[in-house]
């Protein structure tokens, strides 16, 4: 057996043993847009991730209809229309199509941001919880650490299957197993109005509540695990003022980080559940297309050559469809598209970050530096656990 296939066999136990289902994860064979902008050929010719490949059948379509135009009025069969109910109705489209790509990516933009906040909160609460405790390297210690951090990047990967769901058609929940999805038993059976909770809980719901539900679930068992120090057996030290593992502040501290996440996956879910507003698309799409396609009726009038109007024509329809596609684009950043957002992919470099951290902070307390740097045993285990993590994702 190789070692590739010895550390995956080993990776893939634990990874079964912490509840991660590898039957819901998909190959990721997505190539997202680059490009170099000091480049004008390249900006120009590339066509991955242009709209180019859905614009040209409109822009040859308009092409043939002024061909068609123009070869009937050079054959006695005048068609065309006067150009001035043309000029003022192209004031209209340009404010409908300009103002909804602005709109757009004004959404567009403030999802990117969403989406930064849920990075940031990630890697501030692990960063917070390893150095308050960092004073405390026992065994429970370090396990509590990785436990709080474990969840983290549980829920992160949850909320981007969640945001991808009406892309790739993913549940959430089938991420994790049963231990994870759910709230604690013995937790619900104190409630008083359990009953009720229940009847709650299996109300009619589709599967994009279904997912959208499950980052809630997971940030509450991050929150009970960061609590779970309070029981004992985890910290080992006690503070001499409070006589308790953690200050009542620094446990407020570290749940507000999990209060901004859902926040920001709220702001998220705001922008998802909210589309834009059909009747501005439809008023747009309407005025888009009828305008468009009744150009050759009006520039064949004004210009007698019939290459010159067909060349014209051709660049107004890429331009004004190209930027409705554009705003199509736009509309859903999430996704396997070549112009949305790699969530997946920036969320493993946080984690593969944070566990470098993670793993530095607890492997320097048990060895010397050289012995962690040189001993073979020792930077295979910081392997297989950073490789383990990443693979989350």
């Amino acid at each position: 057996m190789s070692s590739r296939n010895m550390i995956e066999r080993v990776v893939g136990n634990v990874r079964q043993e912490n509840g991660f289902d590898d039957s819901a994860v998909r190959k990721r064979g997505i190539r997202r847009v680059t490009f170099d902008s000091s480049n004008h050929v390249s900006v120009l010719f590339q066509v991955y991730g242009s709209v180019w490949p859905h614009v040209l059948p409109y822009c040859l379509a308009n092409v043939l209809i002024t061909y068609g135009v123009a070869y009937l009025k050079k054959n006695g069969i005048d068609v065309t229309i006067a150009s001035n109910g043309h000029t003022f109705m192209s004031v209209l489209v340009s404010f409908l199509i300009v103002a909804r790509t602005q709109i757009t990516y004004a959404r567009f933009m403030e999802a990117r941001g969403y989406l930064q906040d849920t990075y940031r909160s990630c890697r501030d609460l692990i960063h917070t919880c390893s150095l308050l405790t960092c004073h405390d390297m026992c065994d429970g210690a370090k396990q509590w650490r990785q436990d709080v951090a474990y969840r983290t990047i549980l829920l992160l990967r949850i909320t981007m299957a969640a945001l991808e769901f009406q892309s790739r058609s993913v549940n959430a929940m089938d991420f994790v197993d049963g231990s994870n999805k759910y709230i604690n038993t013995e937790e619900e059976s104190r409630s008083e109005s359990k009953k009720r909770l229940k009847d709650w809980t299996h109300g009619k719901r589709d599967l994009s509540d279904e997912n959208f539900r499950a980052p809630i679930v997971l940030a509450y068992n991050l929150r009970s695990e960061i609590m779970k120090q309070r029981q004992g057996g985890f910290l080992d030290k006690k503070r001499k003022d409070t006589k308790t593992y953690m200050h009542v502040n620094e446990e407020l501290k570290v749940l507000g980080m999990v209060s901004d996440y859902v926040a920001a996956f709220h702001g998220l879910k705001k922008l998802i559940t909210t589309p834009f507003p059909f009747p501005l698309v439809q008023m747009a799409r309407t005025f888009l297309f009828f305008w468009v396609f009744t150009i050759p009726f009006a520039i064949v009038g004004d210009i007698s050559e019939p290459i010159e109007a067909m060349i014209i024509n051709f660049f107004i329809t890429y331009g004004f469809i190209g930027l409705e596609y554009v705003s199509m684009e736009l509309d859903d950043p999430y996704g396997d598209d070549p112009n949305d957002f790699d969530n997946v992919g920036m969320a493993q470099v946080r984690t593969t970050g944070l566990f470098v951290f993670l793993l530095w902070l607890d492997f320097t307390s048990c060895f010397h530096w050289n012995q962690l740097c040189y001993h073979p045993l020792n930077i295979l285990k910081m392997c297989l656990l950073c490789y383990h993590y990443t693979c989350l994702l």
